[in-house]
This record gives structure tokens, C-alpha cells and sequence, in this order.
């Protein structure tokens, strides 16, 4: 069975010191190394958590942040750059209220930003399912529309979100980053290159059998909200966690229909709830994409998302050190089973079928 093939390693490591919170008394300290099932990359699991964060008031950098907005209405068209007529007629691309423009800092050949609404803040607890879908679906119209000006069509579309600073966001106002690409970047080169090896190995779509491995198992699935499954990756994506949502059958955005969007946006917003309740206001989110017309059957399209915080408010200190920026090895302060449940119940809570 491929199942079989998805392997759940784990490491325990124990750690002995003299405790001064316990007078002293010498004590056992458990940590973990995980093994991603794909890859081999590794992950660490420390030996504390923190309690939900406090919720900082947003009310001063919305509001400072909202008279020299770019975004905004009444700027948007004024301040933004426009396409070429050959790339985009009329020089941007619209879908509902949200807008596409190149971006004015460019990091392809193709690099637009789209501006997903007209409002200047949503809380990310209250980010409207519509919004999510009028920035999906606009990237997913750019990529139908664009694609063949990269490698005759067989690049690939790459699709972002940072929200809020501790995430790499510069402008408050709810954007994405929307790239036709010829290199995906290392991470998507390094999964891709390993599920076709699996493909070639098991016979199997990699995606497909580790969702039937973790619905059989049932620790860290989530739930599905149509088409779209939800779980948390066994190796943690951040320091408290995070999660991935698979598209079954769908290699690239440009595929999703316009119900799987709904259907993804649907799951984001249980899922920005949730984290939201732990008291994080910040989060990336990607997409993993094949490349424009792959056919081979080894890549399903999944989107990583994953809170952002200040691990110390007052000191401004970020949740990614020397482990995760130099060493390439996530860590976290929560166990990705734990993470799940939460999500779930988030999930169940908002009545997702």
C-alpha cells in the first residue's frame, strides 16, 4: 500500500539540568525531532509553550497607516503603475473590488500585486470569505491570462500573502503578491523533485497518500470544506504551528474553479479564526504550485499557512532566528497534534461541512 510509504519519524531527546525554579533538583527536559515524510527535512519541538498571546491594540498603525495608503481608493488608480498594453489592456486586471497592477519593485520579469479590496483593514479574525475569493480568483485569472509569457507557458504562477508586519507585510491594506515565474524557489523546486521521485517509486501521487494516511489516523486532520482538505503537517511549519490546505486533483492555481475558491476561502476563514483566538493577528500565506501544463500526475496544488507573532511584543522580537533562516530547520513551541485540535475546533464551530 503507499500508505505504507508515508513514514512518521520522530526522535526523542532528553536533556538533563539542575533546575533553579525547582531549588535546583536535576530533572528531565523531553524535546522532539520530526522527520518530514517527503523530504527528511527536519523539525524541532522544543519543551515549552506560551499561553495565548495578548491582543495588541491595531487601532494606531490602521489608523496612522490609512492617510498615505497606496492601496486605498482615490489613490490605487492615481499612484499605481500599469501594465503595458501587450501584457494587460488597459493596464490592470479587476475581479469584484479587488485590483492588479505591476509591481512597482519588481521580482520576475511578471510581478503584479493585487489588492484583494477597497477597505483599508479587516481584523484577521474577520477577514470576509468574498475578499479571499476575489484575490484568489483574480491571480488565478492573471495566470490563465499571462502564463504563456513565461517559457511558452510553462512556468509558474506563484501567489502570496503577507499580513500585517511580524508577517513582511508593508502596507496594512490587505494585498498579495502574484508572480509568472521560471523559478519557484527552493522549497517548491525541492518538493516537487521529491514527489515525482515518490510517483516514480510508489506509483502513487505523494498528496494523495499522505491525506489517506492522516484521515486514517485522525491526530492532526482537520476537516474539508468541499473539494479542499485541511490538516497540520507533521513537521511544524512555524513556532505555534500551522497548516496546510490540498487540492485534490488541481496542480496550479490557474485550475481551482470558481467553487473551490469558495471552498478554500471558506476553510482560511476557520483557520484565521483559530489562530486568531490564540491571539495572533499576523500570517503568511503560499501556494505550492507544479509548473504550467504538468501532466505527470505527481503534484497536487496545497497553500501553507502560517501565523506570525512577536515572540516578545515589547522588545519587537520576531518568531524566526538563526534555526529557521540559516540552519533551514523549522522550529516550534507547539506539537502539531495540538495545533489540529484547536483547528478543529475552530472548524466545527463554524459549521464547515
Amino acid at each position: 500500500m503507499t500508505e505504507e510509504a508515508i513514514r512518521f519519524r520522530a526522535e526523542k531527546k532528553f536533556a538533563h539540568l539542575h533546575d533553579p525554579r525547582r531549588n535546583f533538583e536535576l530533572v528531565q527536559v523531553e524535546s522532539e525531532i520530526r522527520f518530514d515524510p517527503l523530504t527528511g527535512s527536519t523539525g524541532r519541538i522544543c519543551h515549552f509553550s506560551l499561553a495565548n498571546l495578548p491582543v495588541p491594540d491595531l487601532s494606531g498603525i490602521v489608523s496612522e497607516s490609512r492617510a498615505a495608503c497606496p492601496f486605498c481608493p482615490g489613490k490605487v488608480e492615481s499612484i499605481t503603475p500599469r501594465f503595458p498594453e501587450e501584457v494587460v489592456p488597459g493596464g490592470r486586471m479587476r475581479r469584484g473590488e479587488a485590483v492588479l497592477f505591476p509591481n512597482l519593485f519588481p521580482y520576475d520579469d511578471i510581478s503584479a500585486v493585487a489588492v484583494i479590496c477597497s477597505e483599508h483593514f479587516h481584523p484577521m479574525d474577520a477577514v470576509p470569505e468574498q475578499v479571499v475569493c476575489n484575490g484568489i480568483g483574480l491571480a488565478r485569472d492573471f495566470f490563465l491570462h499571462a502564463r504563456h509569457r513565461v517559457e511558452d507557458g510553462g512556468g509558474f504562477g506563484l501567489a502570496t500573502w503577507n499580513y500585517m508586519p511580524p508577517a513582511g507585510g508593508t502596507q496594512v491594506h490587505p494585498h498579495m503578491q502574484v508572480v509568472l515565474t521560471a523559478n519557484p524557489g527552493n522549497a517548491v523546486t525541492r518538493e516537487l523533485k521529491a514527489e515525482s521521485a515518490f510517483l516514480a517509486h510508489y506509483g502513487a501521487c505523494y498528496a494523495q497518500a499522505l491525506l489517506r494516511a492522516e484521515q486514517a489516523r485522525g491526530e492532526r486532520f482537520i476537516a474539508s470544506t468541499g473539494s479542499v482538505a485541511w490538516l497540520v503537517p507533521f513537521v511544524p511549519i512555524g513556532l505555534l504551528g500551522g497548516c496546510v490546505a490540498w487540492f485534490p486533483g488541481r496542480a496550479t492555481l490557474a485550475e481551482l474553479s470558481d467553487a473551490e475558491i469558495v471552498d478554500f476561502a471558506r476553510g482560511l476563514s476557520c483557520a484565521l479564526r483559530g489562530f486568531a483566538g490564540r491571539g495572533m493577528w499576523s500570517f503568511n500565506l503560499t501556494f505550492f504550485p507544479a509548473r504550467f501544463g504538468a501532466s505527470n500526475g505527481s503534484h497536487w496544488l496545497s497553500a501553507r499557512l502560517l501565523p506570525r507573532f512577536y515572540l516578545n511584543p515589547k522588545l519587537h522580537v520576531t518568531d524566526a532566528s538563526y534555526q529557521q533562516l540559516l540552519l533551514e530547520e523549522r522550529f516550534a513551541m507547539a506539537y502539531p497534534e495540538a495545533t489540529a485540535a484547536l483547528l478543529r475546533a475552530a472548524f466545527a464551530a463554524s459549521d464547515t461541512p
